[in-house]
């Protein structure tokens, strides 16, 4: 089954045949020993008919739908007391594993495009090296299958997060990573209207520990977000296309700009990555971050957006626009910021499948208030 088609049939039938999964809204379920579920918190039909999907999207054995991108994470690295991660990742993602250090956990952050800076640091015995590929905001690219080699001559897991990409674009297991993670808030919901997380491995005791974990914790995704999620991954490669092509053009839109210092792309010719994506994806995806010159009144230049809005996330229909400085990685020290090149001028912009010259026309309108 081609993936287009997976994305629509994946997560199995139900006993009654409906051609949308039910919503299963229910705390307990009687009669577990005939049909295997018996309370919520442990396993739900609809999140299950979700995780499915996923673990068959991703080309996985096993799937696990989180409460949140962070609690999929949350779960992932409670698993493992030693981790290298990627030094540039979601700013939330570094303060849950700082958090993790605080409890006696060892985490050292490297670039994880620099194969040479990870052979290092996989000498102190790692059990997990986590990479975000494109990683946010300023989309360095990672290789995927030279860290999993990595990863094996040092016995340990390779965890790569998806979520700019998607399985319609990129899929890592199939590259030698053993996991794989995304904020399926982002573009796998695909709406703006469900908060969730996933994880995808084929590892079988990674499996049995995430199980173990949602058990416990209680962090599994709802029913109903899980329904959500699932209807979203229905229309994943129709929007992956028209997101695709959309970045495309506003990229080369933004090239003409004087008033646009730099841009960060993951489809941009010139970009260090370029050739690695051209090998280990089927398309750049739709987020574009870019540096304005000094002196911009970026609040007037925000204010004077109409299409597009000044709100953290990405990956939806609708267009959007943050400022990673003081939304998306704001909880960074500011050697931590400096380090990572996050400026007071970076924007970063997440292509909506709008019409790609309303986009335009209204980045247009607001650099000209500037």
């Amino acid at each position: 089954m081609k993936l287009q088609t997976s994305l629509i049939h994946g997560g199995g039938e139900n006993v009654l045949g409906a051609v949308s999964p039910p919503v299963f809204l229910t705390s307990t379920f009687k009669d577990a020993k005939i049909h295997g579920y018996s309370y919520s918190r442990c396993k739900n039909p609809t999140r299950e008919a979700l995780e499915k999907a996923l673990a068959l999207a991703e080309g996985g054995k096993y799937g696990f739908a989180f409460s949140s991108g962070l609690a999929a994470e949350d779960a992932l690295f409670s698993i493992f007391p030693r981790i290298i991660a990627g030094k540039h990742i979601y700013g939330g993602t570094r303060r849950l594993l700082n958090n993790f250090v605080k409890k006696g956990a060892y985490v050292v952050y490297a670039d994880t495009s620099d194969l040479t800076a990870i052979e290092k640091e996989a000498k102190f015995a790692p059990s997990l090296i986590f990479a975000e590929t494109p990683a946010n905001p300023l989309m360095q690219i990672s290789d995927i299958s030279a860290l999993a080699l990595i990863a094996k001559k040092h016995n340990c897991a390779l965890a790569i997060d998806n979520t700019f990409l998607t399985p319609v674009l990129q899929r890592p297991l199939s590259l030698g990573a053993d996991i794989v993670v995304h904020s399926a808030t982002k573009y796998l919901c695909g709406h703006h209207d469900a908060t969730a997380g996933c994880v995808v491995t084929d590892d079988g005791e990674i499996a049995k520990n995430l199980t173990l974990a949602i058990t416990t914790k209680g962090n599994g995704l709802s029913p109903f977000d899980s329904f959500l999620v699932k209807r979203g991954l229905e229309t994943l490669f129709l929007r992956m296309k028209a997101v695709c092509e959309n970045a495309m053009r506003v990229f080369e839109y933004l090239k003409t700009k004087s008033l646009v210092k730099r841009i960060f792309y993951a489809g941009d010719p010139e970009s260090k990555g370029f050739e690695v994506m051209g090998k280990q994806a089927a398309g750049y995806g739709g987020v574009i971050s870019f540096e304005m010159e000094e002196g911009i009144d970026f609040i007037k230049f925000l204010s004077s957006l109409k299409l597009i809005a000044f709100a953290e996330s990405l990956g939806g229909n609708a267009t959007l626009i943050t400022h990673p400085f003081s939304q998306t990685h704001a909880s960074l020290s500011a050697k931590e910021k400096a380090d990572g090149g996050i400026g007071k001028n970076l924007f970063r912009l997440s292509v909506g499948t709008e019409d790609y010259g309303d986009i335009i026309d209204d980045l247009e309108g607001a650099l000209k208030m500037c």
